[in-house]
C-alpha cells in the first residue's frame, strides 16, 4: 500500500501526541478568559459567556455546600431544561496532562426525579451541557459520567480548555477517582458503588436505524477498517430532516459523517455559540484533530434508562454548518453552508417493491461503509425477510484525480447466496469504492457512486465439475495428466456445471469454450490452464481486499486507467472463464476465453497443458 493510502486509512481513534505549548501560544477563537479584565459577566445561558476560573470553585466543607451551578440540557424536544449542580472536587489531570476534570453532583431534568432520587442519571447525549456560575460565566461542559449504573455525578471539562479546543494528550478512557474526591462524593450522599468507580467519557455512538441493527453496522465498520466506532441501533432517526433545527447553548447538536437518507451521526449538546462558531460535546468525536463533519440541530424524542448508561434518542435536522476541529476538550465548527462530499445513491428492487436512497458523505473514510449500510438497509426493507436467491447489480462510480480530471468506472455483476441474499450487492459496492480509494497509483476523490440492485428469490447456482477436451478428433475427460494443445491452434473445452446443493434448476449444464494456443516461440512447451467460475466468497474480507479476490487482472494494472478497465471487464459472477498461461517473465503469454451463463458459477480447476507442433503459417 502506498504512503498516501496508508495515511488515509488512519484509525478513527488516533491518539494525538502531547505537545508542549504555553497559554500565550494557544489560538483563541472563543470569548475572553475569566482572568481577562475585559471579560463580561452575562446572564446564565448567554450564547458566548466568559470562562469561569477553576481556582474560584469551592468544595463542600461541613455544613457549607460547594459552588453551585446552573446548566441547560434537552431531555425531550428542542427546549432546554434547567439543571443544577454542586461542585464536589477536582480530578487533577483527570482528562489529560494539564487538563483537570471537575466533578459535580447534578440534579434536575431527567437526571433525578421529583423526590431527588437518581432517575436517568447523566446520560449519553448530555455531552457538552453548559454549566454556569451565579454571575453567568461558563464553568465548563458536562462530558464524563460514572461507569455503568446511572449516577448523578458528572465529570466536567473546564471552560478555558474547551474554548482553546486544542489541548492534546493521552487521555485515558476512564479516570480513577482520587480518595479525596470519593470521600467528598460519599459525604454528599453518593452511593458506595458510584464513589468507587471511575469517570468515563460520555459515549457518542453513531445511531443507525433499528431495522439495520448495530451488529450489521459493526460488520460493515470492520470490513471498512473503521476502528473505535460504536453503534446504537435506533439511537437516531433514519434520515436527515428537511428542516433546520436551531442550535444554541444547551440545545441538541449532532456531528455527522453523512447526511441525507442515512445520517451517521453522534448526538450531544451545544456548549456555546460565539458568533458563527459552535462549541460542543466537551470531548472529542474521533479525536483526529482537523476534521470535516456536518453540523446539525436535533429534536430529542426521550432519554432511555439503560443498565450500561442512559442515552438520548433524537431525530437529526438539516445540515447547517461544518465541524472542522475534533479536539480533546471539544468539537468546534461554524454555522453556514452544508459541507460537500461524495453523493451515494442506491436503488434496491424486489418484485414490485423499489426503494431509492441518497446520502452525502462528508468524511472520505466513511464512503464505503455508508454505501454498504444504505444499500443493505433499503434491500432489507424491500425484501422484508430472509431467504436465498440471486442479486443483479449495475453500478457507476465517478472519481476525481489530483489534476481535476473525472474518470468513470462502470460494472454489472451477479451474485447468489443459498441462505440470505437480502443484503443484495451492498458489500460489493463498498468493495469497489474502497478499491478505488486505496489504489496503488495515485490519490483520488470519490465524486459520486450509484448502484441499482435487483433481488430475486430462488437460489440457482452451479459449480465447475467434469471437464472434457477435444484431443485428436475426439472428446476426452481431463485428468491429472493434463491435455495436449497444438501451437497456434484452438483448445476446445466442454465444461460440465453441477448444480449446487439446495439450488434449483437442472442437475447439470454444459458450457463450451475455445481457448487460443500461443503461436510465439517459447522456451518451455508446458503451460497451465485455469478454469474458474466468476463468483467468490467475501464474508470475511475487508473492502480494500475485494480487488484481489474479484478482479484477478487488477494485479497487472500499470496505472489508474488500466485498473478501471481491469475492474470493469473482469469476470462476472455468472461467467465461466478459461485462462491458458505459458512462458515466463517478459515472454509470458495469457490467452483467455469466457462465456456468460444464466446463473452464478463457482469453483475451479488447474490443468497442465503441453503444447506441440510447429506454428501454422499465417493466412
Amino acid at each position: 500500500m502506498t504512503a498516501y493510502a496508508r495515511a488515509r486509512r488512519r484509525p478513527l481513534t488516533t491518539v494525538v501526541a502531547l505537545t508542549a505549548v504555553t497559554a500565550a501560544t494557544l489560538a483563541m477563537t472563543g470569548p475572553a478568559l475569566a482572568d481577562s479584565p475585559q471579560a463580561p459577566a452575562p446572564a446564565v445561558g448567554s450564547a458566548c459567556p466568559a470562562a469561569f476560573p477553576v481556582s474560584d470553585l469551592v468544595r463542600p466543607s461541613g455544613a457549607n455546600p460547594g459552588t453551585t451551578v446552573e446548566g441547560l440540557t434537552v431531555s425531550t424536544g428542542t427546549t432546554a431544561d434547567t439543571v443544577t449542580g454542586e461542585f464536589v472536587g477536582t480530578l487533577e489531570d483527570g482528562i489529560a496532562p494539564g487538563v483537570d476534570m471537575l466533578i459535580f453532583k447534578m440534579s434536575g431534568s431527567r437526571i433525578t426525579n421529583a423526590a431527588g432520587a437518581v432517575d436517568r442519571g447523566i446520560w449519553a447525549g448530555m455531552s457538552g451541557t453548559p454549566l454556569y456560575a451565579a454571575d453567568g460565566r461558563l464553568v465548563g461542559a458536562v462530558s464524563y459520567g460514572l461507569s455503568y449504573a446511572p449516577s448523578e455525578y458528572a465529570g466536567v471539562t473546564p471552560a478555558a480548555d474547551l474554548y482553546r479546543a486544542g489541548s492534546y494528550g493521552n487521555a485515558a478512557a476512564a479516570a480513577p477517582l482520587t480518595p479525596k474526591v470519593a470521600s467528598a462524593m460519599r459525604s454528599a450522599g453518593a452511593r458506595p458503588a458510584a464513589a468507587t468507580g471511575s469517570m468515563r467519557r460520555l459515549p457518542t455512538p453513531v445511531g443507525v436505524p433499528a431495522g439495520l441493527t448495530a451488529t450489521n453496522a459493526k460488520q460493515v465498520a470492520k470490513k471498512a477498517r473503521l476502528k473505535g466506532v460504536t453503534f446504537r441501533s435506533g439511537g437516531a432517526g433514519g434520515r436527515t430532516s428537511a428542516q433546520k433545527i436551531a442550535v444554541s447553548a444547551g440545545s441538541n447538536v449532532a456531528a455527522s459523517y453523512s447526511y441525507g437518507s442515512v445520517p451517521l451521526a453522534g448526538v450531544g449538546t451545544t456548549t456555546a455559540v460565539c458568533g458563527s462558531t459552535v462549541y460542543a460535546f466537551g470531548h472529542p468525536m474521533d479525536w483526529v484533530g482537523k476534521t470535516k463533519l456536518s453540523l446539525h440541530g436535533a429534536d430529542a424524542v426521550y432519554v432511555e434508562r439503560d443498565v450500561e448508561g442512559s442515552f438520548k434518542l433524537a431525530n437529526i435536522g438539516a445540515p447547517m454548518g461544518t465541524f472542522t476541529q475534533d479536539r480533546l476538550a471539544a468539537i468546534v465548527g461554524n454555522l453556514g453552508a452544508a459541507p460537500t462530499g461524495a453523493k451515494v445513491t442506491t436503488t434496491n428492487r424486489f418484485g414490485t417493491r423499489t426503494r431509492t436512497s441518497s446520502s452525502t458523505v462528508v468524511s472520505p473514510d466513511w464512503i464505503s461503509g455508508l454505501a454498504a449500510l444504505q444499500s443493505m438497509n433499503d434491500s432489507y426493507v424491500v425484501t422484508d425477510g430472509t431467504f436465498g436467491g440471486e442479486a443483479r447489480a449495475t453500478r457507476t462510480i465517478r472519481l476525481r484525480r489530483a489534476n481535476g480530471q473525472i474518470l468513470t468506472y462502470r460494472r454489472t455483476d451477479m451474485y447468489a447466496d443459498r441462505w440470505d441474499i437480502t443484503a443484495g450487492a451492498a458489500h460489493q459496492l463498498a468493495g469497489d469504492i474502497e478499491t478505488l480509494l486505496d489504489n496503488d497509483f495515485e490519490p483520488v476523490t470519490i465524486v459520486d457512486a450509484t448502484q441499482t440492485s435487483t433481488v430475486n428469490a430462488g437460489y440457482e447456482a452451479y459449480t465447475i465439475g467434469r471437464v472434457q477436451a477435444k484431443q485428436f478428433g475426439r472428446w476426452t475427460t481431463v485428468d491429472d495428466d493434463g491435455v495436449m494443445a497444438r501451437r497456434g491452434g484452438k483448445l476446445r473445452l466442454r465444461v460440465t456445471l453441477v448444480r449446487d446443493k439446495g439450488a434449483a434448476g437442472p442437475a447439470r449444464k454444459v458450457v463450451n469454450l475455445k481457448v487460443a494456443v500461443p503461436r510465439k516461440k517459447l522456451k518451455s512447451p508446458v503451460g497451465i490452464l485455469t478454469l474458474s467460475g466468476g463468483t467468490a466468497s467475501t464474508d470475511e474480507m475487508y473492502y480494500d481486499e475485494y480487488s484481489e479476490e474479484y478482479y484477478s487482472a487488477a494485479g497487472d494494472a500499470t496505472g489508474l486507467p488500466s485498473l478501471l478497465r481491469a475492474m470493469s471487464t473482469a469476470e462476472r459472477g455468472n461467467d465461466v472463464s478459461a485462462v491458458l498461461s505459458m512462458g515466463s517473465g517478459r515472454r509470458a503469454v495469457d490467452k483467455t476465453a469466457r462465456k456468460a451463463t444464466a446463473t452464478v458459477v463457482s469453483g475451479g480447476l488447474m490443468i497442465p497443458v503441453i503444447r506441440y507442433g510447429k506454428s501454422p503459417k499465417k493466412r
